[in-house]
């Protein structure tokens, strides 16, 4: 096994700054490149009841060894000052809750540290796999309310019909591009959202605003990610890399992300603990999955130990 595994690095043996897959198998990068387009937006968009506009985008890493499913999708600073944490989900269970109850305590934790009491959201989107869910869970010691919007019901082909006319007509307002994002999400069928995510991969591609293409495709990957096939996250991963929009945020928020990270110590943490398991010999996608850090990454840490 070690063997094979030199023979991985010594082929992809290039700076991992140049590889244009860098960094998009990490979620937060992905999501900072939707959500620095949904800056001035409202989250009426996703079908929520509330008419606040997104003015900044922050960090949705928390503790950084954790399970993959305690990491939120979205962590946005609203124009009343209020955080909102916006999740989607295509499977209700109560305990949903304790993983809400972890992602606003955590939030709490950070501004506290800064000095800060922001008021908080928990705000949930709901694929059309979901009619109705409890939105309310209460104990003597606490209360966590979630504001929840569905995606049950929705006219599918009509919104892709919309879709399609507004690119032709080049009148794509904010909610035919939220319309284009979701849309996989409003098929119950796992074979119909997969065509969908796949239609409206090839339908961003056709807008002419590459700021608006590079929103699209980033927002289907942030909404798609726990139902996309891999080979179609990769396909639309690539699309995203060669536009000039995406590629500069990309790279902004991978420096950004790694610098944060020292701030925290998180990047350390995750670059001793990326270098035990490859001793151990655990492989480099297990590993990328574990800490949600892209492979290129993982190897360049390797190389740096082996010569540092």
């Amino acid at each position: 096994m070690k063997k094979k595994k030199q023979q991985t690095i010594s082929k992809n043996n290039k700076n991992p700054n140049s590889n244009p897959d860098i960094a998009y198998q990490n979620k937060d990068i992905v999501s900072k490149l939707f959500g620095e387009q949904m800056k001035g937006k409202s989250l009426s968009l996703f079908g929520l009841n509330t008419e606040l506009k997104v003015i900044a985008i922050h960090p949705t890493n928390l503790p950084i060894i954790q399970a993959k499913e305690l990491r939120m999708d979205n962590l946005f600073e609203l124009e009343n000052g209020s955080i909102a944490i916006l999740d989607y989900e295509s499977d209700y269970k109560e305990t949903n809750f304790t993983k809400y109850g972890y992602y606003i305590m955590n939030v709490i934790n950070r501004y506290l540290k800064e000095g800060k009491s922001p008021d908080i959201h928990m705000m949930v989107l709901y694929t059309a796999d979901i009619e109705k869910a409890k939105t309310t869970l209460e104990r003597t010691a606490c209360r966590i309310h979630v504001e929840a919007a569905y995606l049950t019901g929705i006219p599918s082909e009509q919104w892709l019909a919309e879709i399609k006319e507004s690119i032709t007509n080049h009148t794509i307002s904010d909610k035919i591009l939220m319309h284009l994002i979701l849309l996989p999400l409003t098929y119950r069928e796992e074979k119909k959202k997969q065509e969908a995510i796949k239609q409206c991969a090839e339908l961003a591609r056709k807008i002419p605003d590459k700021e608006q293409e590079a929103f699209v495709l980033a927002g289907i990957l942030t909404f798609t990610d726990k139902i996309i096939s891999k080979s179609m996250k990769k396909h639309i991963e690539e699309v995203l890399s060669m536009t000039q929009v995406g590629q500069m945020l990309m790279d902004r928020g991978w420096k950004e992300g790694e610098k944060s990270g020292q701030q925290k110590g998180d990047y350390k943490r995750a670059k001793k603990t990326a270098l035990k398991l490859l001793k151990r010999g655990d492989s480099l996608d297990d590993i990328s999955e574990i800490l949600e850090v892209s492979t290129d990454v993982i190897k360049r840490w390797e190389q740096e130990s082996l010569h540092g």
